[in-house]
């Protein structure tokens, strides 16, 4: 009776980490490989770090940051980076204009007079996305940042403190979404 119950109790504990295992495979399975952008801009560019953005438990989008920088050294105002969220539902591009400016403002970024020119440039930028779109941007210090959908060029924005404010929005110490942040710097795996 006892060697049955150790079986049982070995299969229960092998089960529990093989499901412990498969959020994090889930997470994996849904990141890009590098794109052409990456590889071609920024030398030496490797996967930083990926995370998940959830609210109230729904997955609003996954992350992955590309950069040449080590993780406890990486500055997103000093280093190159590739940044692409993939949408796991439908938003309206006003939304995601909107929302970036709510969080630009949250981490202090510029003035209220440049936030208000930044939502008009980003609503005239921003498209709607659907459930698998991605959304990503390419940025270059001293040139600011060009964005993409699904791959494809969408803008050039050559304003640096717009550029800064809005890889800001992930990778500022003052983000809404901290945990997030150290995912994507690679400081939590």
């Amino acid at each position: 009776m006892k060697l049955y119950s150790n079986r049982i109790v070995h299969l229960a504990v092998l089960c529990l980490a093989m499901l412990g295992a498969m959020p994090q495979a889930s997470a994996n399975s849904n990141l890009n490989p590098p794109p052409k952008q990456v590889t071609q801009t920024i030398d030496g560019a490797k996967l930083m770090g990926f995370g998940t953005l959830r609210w109230f438990g729904l997955r609003v989008y996954d992350g992955q940051l590309w950069a040449n920088a080590e993780a406890g050294d990486f500055n997103y105002k000093r280093d190159p980076s590739w940044l692409e969220l993939k949408y796991a539902r439908d938003f309206d591009g006003s939304d995601i204009a909107e929302r970036s400016i709510d969080e630009m403002e949250a981490i202090g970024a510029g003035t209220k007079e440049q936030r208000q020119a930044w939502l008009t440039k980003l609503n005239s930028i921003f498209p709607n996305v659907k459930k698998g779109h991605t959304l990503s941007a390419l940025f270059t210090p001293g040139k600011g940042m060009q964005l993409f959908r699904n791959g494809q060029p969408l803008a050039k924005i050559e304003d640096q403190e717009l550029a800064e404010a809005f890889m800001g929005i992930w990778l500022d110490p003052k983000t809404s979404a901290p945990e997030m942040r150290r995912e994507l710097i690679g400081l939590k795996r």
